[in-house]
C-alpha cells in the first residue's frame, strides 16, 4: 500500500474546520516543496491528475490508503469535505450510492455527468471562492488561509459569518491551473460587488448551507412538491376549487424575488421575467419535476419559506398526515396530498367493489384502478375497447416492450386506452418498462457496433458524430459496454495514426497568438500580456505548450508577447512585434523551453 512515510513533511493528519479536501490536499502540496502539480497528485491519488479537481473528489480509495485512515472515510469525506451532497440531498438511493463509488475510483467529470451538471445549463465548473475576513482569521489562527466548504457551495456568495461578499478566483475553474494546487490569496481573486447583498442573495445562501450541514438527509421530490403548493396557497397564489396557479400574480412575485440572484455566476438561469418565473413555478408543481436542478429547487424555496427548518416542518406535517412516504413514487393524480388514497385502498380491500369505493372516496372509477393497481391490488374490470382476448394480446405486447403508439395501432385503440391498461394492471407498467430498457439497449449496441465496424479507424469523435443518440444513450445507461468498445476504437486509431501536419497547426495557432495579443494591447488597454491570459482566450495553446519544440512561428509569437517585459527590451510588447511573425525564430532570439509546461511564465 502507498504511503507518505518517505514524504516530509507528511500528509495532514486533521482537518482544519469546515475544509475542503481540495484545500487540504493544497496544504500538502505547499508544504512538501513539490514543483510539480502532478507529483502532489501522483503521490495522493495515484494518478497525475485525477484528483485535483477542487469541487467532486476523485480515487478516494487510493487517497485513504496513503491518509492511513487518518483522515475518515470516502463516504465521510465525501459528506463532510466537497460538494457532492448539495446534489445528493435530491438524489435516488441507487444514485448516491453510484456517485460514492465514482468518486472512490474513477474521475471527478463522471461525476458531473452523472448528476446531469453538464446539461442542467448551470455552469458546472464550480469557481472558487473565499472571505477576506475569514481569510485574516484563518491566517492568525492556523497559519495558512484555506477553502472553506460553506464558501465553495453553488448559491453561495455571501459568508454568512461576517456578512460580506464572497470573492471568486479567475484560477482552476477558467483552465488556468486546472490541474494546480492552491490556497486562497488576495491577487487572485476578481473584484466582488460593493453593494449590500441584497435579502434574497442571503436567503439563498442560507438555505443551500444549511441544507448541506445536515449529514445524509434526502427530500423527497413529492414532498417538496406538495410544501411548495401549501406554501403558495398561504400567500393566496392559487385561486379556485381547482387550486390554479395565479398566472400573473404567481410569476411577478417570483421573478421580484429571484431578480437580485441574475447577476450572480452560475444563477443567470433563473426566471427574469413574470412569464418566466410562472413556468419556473409550475414546472416545480409537475409530476415530472424529478431532473430539476437542485439550485432551481432551493431558489424557490428561498422565496416561499422563512429557512430550511420551515420547509422541513411543512414537509414533515405533510409526510404523518398521509399515507404518502418519502420513497413513493410521483405520479399525475398525486400532485396534491390526498388522503383519499388510504380510504380507497381500504375500502377495496376490504371487499367493496372499485367503483363503489371510489363513488364513496369522491374519485372517478378509473383513478380509482389505478390506485388500487399502484398498491397492488388487482380489481376486476367490464372491458368497453379491450373486449375479448385483445386485452390478452395487448397485455403480452406490451410485457415485450413495444411502445404505446404501436401497442394502440396493433389493437385499433386509443393512446389513452394502453395507458389505461398500463396504469391499472398490476405490474405490468413495470414490466413494460423493463422491456423497453432491454429492448433500447440492444437496439444502440447493435447501432454502435454497426458504426464501428465499418469505420473501425475513424475514432470514437467520429462515430459519436455519426450516430450522437446511440452514443448518448450508451453512455447513460450502458457505460462499462460503451467503455469496452470505444477502448478497442483507441487503440486501433492510435496504431493507425497519420502524420499531424505540424506546419499546418504552427501556422494556424501563431496567427491566433498574434491576433488576440493585438485585441489585448489595442482594443483591451492590457500593457502586460501573461501567459495565463493566452491560455484562457485560445484553450489550444495551453494543451499545446510542452511541443512548441515542434511549432517554432508560435513559439516565436508567444515570446513575443509574453517574455518581451521579462527581457527588459521594453516595458510593454510593442504590436509592432507581432506584425511580420517570419522575423522571428527561435535561434535569433535564444529563447529556452517553458518551465513546467509554460506555468513560469505566469510571473511575468
Amino acid at each position: 500500500m502507498v504511503t507518505l512515510d518517505s514524504f516530509q513533511p507528511g500528509l495532514p493528519q486533521r482537518w482544519l474546520p469546515d475544509e475542503t479536501l481540495f484545500s487540504l490536499c493544497s496544504r500538502y502540496h505547499v508544504a512538501s516543496g513539490n514543483k510539480l502539480p502532478a507529483t502532489t497528485c501522483s503521490q495522493l491519488f495515484g494518478h497525475p491528475r485525477h484528483g485535483c479537481a477542487h469541487d467532486f473528489p476523485a480515487r478516494l480509495d487510493h487517497f485513504l490508503g496513503v491518509a492511513g485512515g487518518a483522515l475518515g472515510t470516502a463516504a465521510s469525506i465525501v459528506e463532510e469535505h466537497t460538494l457532492l451532497p448539495l446534489y445528493l440531498r435530491f438524489a435516488s438511493v441507487e444514485m448516491v450510492d453510484a456517485t460514492c463509488n465514482a468518486a472512490a475510483q474513477s474521475s471527478s467529470g463522471r461525476l458531473k455527468f452523472q448528476l446531469g451538471l453538464l446539461t442542467s445549463r448551470f455552469r458546472a465548473n464550480h469557481p472558487l471562492k473565499a472571505c477576506r475576513a475569514c481569510m485574516q482569521e484563518d491566517t492568525l489562527q492556523h497559519i495558512t488561509p484555506y477553502w472553506h466548504r460553506e464558501h465553495q457551495l453553488p448559491g453561495v456568495w455571501i459568508c454568512l459569518r461576517h456578512g460580506c461578499w464572497l470573492q471568486s478566483s479567475d484560477l482552476k475553474a477558467t483552465g488556468v491551473s486546472r490541474f494546480g494546487w492552491l490556497l486562497p490569496a488576495p491577487p487572485q481573486f476578481l473584484p466582488s460587488p460593493t453593494t449590500s447583498p441584497r435579502a434574497s442573495v442571503v436567503q439563498l445562501a442560507r438555505m443551500v448551507a444549511s441544507l448541506v450541514a445536515k449529514p445524509g438527509l434526502r427530500l423527497s421530490a413529492l414532498l417538496m412538491r406538495q410544501a411548495v403548493r401549501v406554501a403558495l396557497a398561504d400567500r393566496g397564489l392559487l385561486a379556485g376549487t381547482a387550486q390554479r396557479l395565479r398566472r400573473v400574480a404567481a410569476g411577478e412575485a417570483c421573478a421580484e424575488f429571484l431578480r437580485p440572484l441574475l447577476d450572480l455566476e452560475q444563477m443567470g438561469q433563473l426566471p427574469a421575467s413574470s412569464d418566466e418565473g410562472y413556468a419556473e413555478i409550475a414546472r416545480q408543481l409537475s409530476a415530472r419535476s424529478a431532473g430539476v436542478h437542485p439550485l432551481r429547487r432551493l431558489a424557490l424555496a428561498a422565496w416561499l419559506f422563512d429557512d430550511l427548518e420551515d420547509l422541513l416542518a411543512r414537509m414533515e406535517a405533510i409526510s404523518s398526515s398521509t399515507d404518502t412516504t418519502a420513497s413513493a413514487p410521483a405520479s399525475s393524480a398525486q400532485l396534491q396530498d390526498d388522503p383519499r388514497r388510504a380510504r380507497l385502498v381500504a375500502l377495496i380491500a376490504s371487499g367493496v367493489s372499485t367503483s363503489a369505493a371510489a363513488k364513496e372516496v369522491g374519485i372517478d372509477t378509473t383513478t380509482g384502478m389505478v390506485w388500487a393497481a399502484a398498491a397492488g391490488l388487482a380489481t376486476p374490470r367490464r372491458p368497453k375497447a379491450l373486449k375479448g382476448d385483445l386485452r390478452g394480446r395487448l397485455i403480452a405486447l406490451l410485457r415485450k416492450g413495444v411502445t404505446k403508439e404501436e401497442a394502440a395501432a396493433y389493437g385499433e385503440v386509443s393512446l389513452q386506452t394502453v395507458t389505461t391498461l398500463l396504469r391499472t394492471e398490476v405490474g405490468l407498467h413495470e414490466a413494460w418498462r423493463q422491456a423497453g430498457f432491454e429492448n433500447a439497449r440492444c437496439h444502440n449496441r447493435r447501432v454502435w457496433a454497426r458504426i464501428t465496424a465499418a469505420n473501425p479507424l475513424s475514432g470514437v469523435k467520429a462515430a459519436r458524430m455519426a450516430e450522437p443518440a446511440a452514443y448518448a444513450w450508451l453512455y447513460r445507461n450502458d457505460r462499462d459496454w460503451l467503455a469496452e468498445n470505444t477502448a478497442k476504437m483507441v487503440r486501433a486509431v492510435r496504431l493507425s495514426q497519420a502524420r499531424v501536419d505540424w506546419d499546418a497547426r504552427d501556422r494556424q495557432l501563431a496567427g491566433q497568438v498574434r491576433q488576440t495579443a493585438l485585441q489585448m494591447l489595442e482594443m483591451q488597454g492590457i500593457r502586460h500580456v501573461r501567459l495565463s491570459q493566452l491560455f484562457q482566450r485560445i484553450p489550444e495553446l495551453k494543451a499545446k505548450i510542452l511541443r512548441l519544440d515542434r511549432m517554432p512561428l508560435t513559439r516565436a509569437a508567444v515570446f513575443a508577447v509574453v517574455n518581451r517585459a521579462s527581457t527588459g527590451a521594453s516595458s510593454t510588447c510593442d504590436p509592432r512585434l507581432l506584425a511580420a511573425p517570419d522575423k522571428f525564430s527561435v535561434a535569433r532570439h535564444g529563447m529556452t523551453p517553458f518551465k513546467n509546461g509554460g506555468e513560469g511564465s505566469d510571473a511575468t
